[in-house]
């Protein structure tokens, strides 16, 4: 048995790293880990939002058969995780921050907790956080608030992510008998969109406005559910922001890696080191901020391994899924196999079985407008070189992209190849097959139920991360939606000058 840590940020999007190509941002780090490991580099989110895409990591099951459809759903205790597998095979289970569990139930498998989580764990939200995190509580949730704080200083969330990489270490500076699996989850680069003031200075001389990608022809689908913002200065302002929180992240995991690396060594043990992230951010591309699209900032995702018997500088192309991180885990570390699992096992093609570049993965999202019966289903295919992208009701608006021949996604090709199409349509309804009557089902009974949930107030402040001094005071940042544009440029130039 072998030593496994798992570090699971939130919202990198896959294209933002060094070794994945791009050309602005730092992360030496993860260049390491690529260059010392394998990298997975079409690795896709099973859906593009936090709780959907964690739970199906969780269980290995799409989100549909899962039920789980959006942020407020919560997992079935009686749902067997990859982290029960690993338990009942005598593995020591450990959760270090950030897996946004939703409901009493915080463990799924992990037999315990070192660092709370910096979301709310259930269906209420105590108003002990908004006065802990003050101006930034809004910003942390989502559109259209996150675009009221942009630029450098000080957040909850890069906080929140020192405190988990703090307790982190200090867990790895111990030894341990049992085979251990550390899942460690940071909160970054999710927003607000405030990196360390250093950061957000350095990327905002460098990084580009995508102005063409705003003229890109829009999904009727997609435009009913998205933040929507094209002013350049808005869009350079986000970028730099986050690109500083992708560095910052960076360096966290870097802490992680070299502890658990030196943990290895001073036990005589193997492990498996394991980078992902749970979906992407568009950060302006289109005028778009966060993510629940298909679009490859959002869907995108990191995938690294790097272990014993791994090949060192390996990049894998075909495609890959966040499903994958369960089935993968569970044959590395001889384990009992996840139940019913949708995602394959990655292990023997990471140990130097020729790439699959045949496979099919499929994406999928659901969202609720207005209630049950309003929704807005979708799913995407993606296939060698291809993407197929399809919602419910929109038939005529199917779009087909070559994301290697155009990774900005700017040209649909559906009329060029009608027959790719065809499969990537008959592909994706045989892997992700949950009607939507099904689909439907659910989602009336949870929020028949959630009316009822919200007003039980079950909150272990035990589980919660809770905001200390510096997170708690106003991070000063370089822009504020509050602001006229003319004032943000004038309060940035002057502090440009100061410094």
């Amino acid at each position: 048995m072998k030593d496994i840590c798992l570090f699971i940020s939130d919202q990198h999007a896959g294209q933002v790293q060094g070794y994945a190509g791009d050309q602005w941002i730092r992360t030496p780090n993860l260049d390491r880990i690529a260059a010392e490991g394998t990298a997975m580099m079409n690795a896709y989110t099973p859906f593009p939002i936090c709780v959907p895409a964690r739970m199906a990591m969780m269980s290995g099951q799409y989100a549909s058969r899962a039920h789980v459809l959006n942020n407020k759903c919560a997992l079935d205790s009686n749902r067997a995780t990859f982290v029960h597998c690993l338990s009942a095979s005598g593995y020591a289970t450990t959760l270090c921050g950030r897996m946004h569990f939703v409901g009493p139930d915080q463990r799924h498998g992990f037999q315990k907790r070192i660092a709370g989580d910096i979301t709310q764990i259930y269906h209420n939200r105590p108003a002990a956080i908004a006065e802990e995190r003050g101006v930034h509580d809004k910003t942390l949730q989502g559109s259209p608030t996150c675009l009221q704080l942009i630029g450098g200083g000080n957040s909850p969330t890069l906080e929140f992510d020192r405190y988990v990489v703090e307790h982190a270490l200090e867990y790895l500076a111990h030894s341990y008998e049992q085979p251990q699996f550390l899942c460690v989850g940071t909160y970054g680069p999710h927003h607000p969109y405030v990196a360390p003031k250093d950061l957000f200075e350095y990327y905002y001389n460098k990084i580009d406005v995508p102005v063409k990608s705003f003229d890109y022809p829009p999904h009727p689908a997609v435009i009913k559910k998205i933040l929507e913002d094209r002013d350049p200065e808005i869009v350079r302002a986000v970028r730099a922001a986050y690109y500083g929180m992708v560095e910052f992240e960076d360096e966290q995991v870097g802490k992680v890696y070299d502890a658990f690396q030196a943990y290895l060594k001073r036990n005589h043990r193997e492990g498996l080191f394991i980078y992902v992230s749970d979906h992407g951010d568009h950060a302006g591309y289109r005028g778009y901020y966060g993510k629940n699209t298909f679009y490859e900032p959002s869907a995108h995702i990191p995938m690294l391994f790097a272990g014993d018997g791994l090949s060192a500088g390996r990049r894998i192309q075909g495609s890959a899924s966040l499903l994958d991180i369960g089935p993968t885990v569970c044959e590395a570390a001889e384990a009992m196999s996840l139940p019913e699992a949708d995602g394959v096992s990655l292990w023997k093609t990471l140990c130097g079985e020729p790439d699959d570049l045949e496979r099919t993965i499929v994406s999928e999202v659901c969202d609720r407008i207005g209630g049950a019966e309003g929704l807005i289903s979708g799913k995407m295919a993606k296939w060698k070189n291809y993407k197929l992208i399809h919602y419910v009701n929109y038939d005529a608006d199917d779009v087909l992209y070559d994301v290697a021949a155009d990774p900005d996604e700017s040209t649909n090709i559906i009329a060029e190849h009608p027959d790719i199409a065809a499969q990537l349509r008959r592909r994706m309804d045989q892997l992700c097959d949950v009607p939507l009557d099904e689909i439907k089902a659910a989602l009336r009974r949870q929020k028949a139920s959630e009316s009822i949930l919200a007003r039980c107030d079950f909150d272990n402040a035990e589980e919660r991360w809770h905001a200390t001094e510096a997170a708690r005071q106003a991070p000063d940042p370089c822009f504020s939606s509050q602001l006229t544009l003319e004032a943000w440029k004038t309060q940035l130039a002057e502090r440009v000058k100061k410094d």
